[in-house]
């Protein structure tokens, strides 16, 4: 069901748009605003399929076409189509964050094109986000050997690398600096068709969305890229898996809000347990708890601290999914031979954690 929310100040066309969605069966009607602050508002909170803006809208503090750019920052995955007239052309163009132009009267088949024809009936991507909110908990070779455990046995499985500065996942397979990357796909709508060639086929044949090679090209890629990016690769593949930033900036939240699991990663320390507990709590005003599925994993479980799976199930209010043991010969050697850890390494007590692990997402998804 898709999701739109129409923004017009003209009650004739306000009834007009209605009734032509209100016929379409797969389309739910947020509501007719006819201001952009109450817009803007509601695309914030309920990040809406689509919304749809008239361009004539005669609104002196935000103009419709700002609009647009405001609901794209604060909403990335929102499709966003200005509604004109033959007499007002607009063109849409990925730098003004317009994805389609809806042009009065308009037909059904013009309303289907601009507000995106139904996606294929089929089963539903999960898109897990591994995050963790302390670096050096071993998030990146969690998400790195889950997806190589899922491929491994069959999985239709994508690895993204949402880490666009100084990334941890290039270091640990064997990339050319010159592997194509997130950078080298164009934005807006046409990323859909190109993104299957920007892909870098890794150890065991895991596909992988590799982040830019240079520090400085990570200014190239936007959150609304990385979000579209994501939303394109969930259309192909079962899982995406995409090994996040430690931090909750702009960029992040976009890829968190197209997550359907956050797979949130700690280790028996009093400042990871601490840093997890505060971003639930943000999770929480962002109203992730009802929309998104939350697995905990605890690494390097052994080393504790004196610290029991008790005491962070208490301080998370979550229950922990997984344990995984530290080991300190097969772990930074797979890193060394930028060989992931399940397939140099498939008996290893972390490798079968893993599965376990890879076991529990599955039934998650069942349900």
């Amino acid at each position: 069901m898709k999701r739109v929310l129409i923004v017009e100040d003209l009650p004739q066309v306000a009834e007009h748009l209605k009734g032509m969605l209100l016929r379409e069966k797969e389309v739910e009607l947020l509501g007719v605003h006819p201001s952009g602050d109450a817009a803007l508002k509601v695309a914030t909170s309920e990040k809406p399929d689509v919304v749809m803006v008239d361009a004539l809208l005669q609104d002196k503090n935000v103009p419709p076409f700002d609009l647009v750019k405001r609901i794209r920052a604060a909403s990335p995955s929102t499709r966003l189509v200005i509604v004109t007239v033959p007499q007002r052309p607009v063109t849409a163009r990925a730098e003004d964050a317009i994805d389609a132009v809806f042009v009065l009267p308009g037909g059904a088949n013009e309303l289907e094109e601009a507000i995106g024809k139904p996606e294929p009936a089929g089963p539903q991507a999960q898109v897990i986000a591994v995050f963790s909110a302390k670096g050096g908990t071993g998030k990146t070779t969690v998400a790195l050997n889950l997806a190589s455990h899922l491929r491994r046995n069959g999985g239709n499985v994508v690895l993204v690398d949402g880490v666009m500065q100084f990334s941890s996942l290039r270091a640990y397979v064997p990339a050319p600096m010159d592997a194509r990357s997130i950078v080298d796909l164009p934005a807006g709508a046409g990323m859909g068709p190109a993104i299957g060639d920007a892909l870098w086929e890794g150890p065991g044949g895991l596909m992988m969305l590799l982040a830019p090679p240079r520090p400085e090209q990570a200014d190239l890629v936007g959150s609304a890229d990385l979000a579209n990016a994501v939303t394109n690769l969930a259309k192909t593949y079962e899982h995406v898996i995409v090994d996040m930033p430690s931090r909750l900036t702009e960029d992040v939240l976009a890829l968190l809000d197209v997550a359907t699991v956050i797979l949130l990663v700690l280790t028996y320390d009093p400042a990871s347990i601490f840093n997890a507990r505060a971003a639930l709590d943000a999770f929480e005003m962002l109203g992730y708890q009802d929309k998104k599925r939350f697995l905990v994993v605890i690494n390097r479980a052994d080393v504790t601290g004196g610290l029991q799976r008790a005491n962070v199930e208490k301080a998370l209010k979550l229950p922990v999914s997984i344990e995984m043991p530290s080991d300190t010969k097969a772990v930074p050697e797979s890193a060394v031979k930028q060989n992931p850890l399940v397939l140099s390494h498939a008996n290893a007590p972390v490798s079968q954690a893993i599965a376990q692990l890879a076991a529990t997402l599955l039934a998650t998804k069942r349900k």
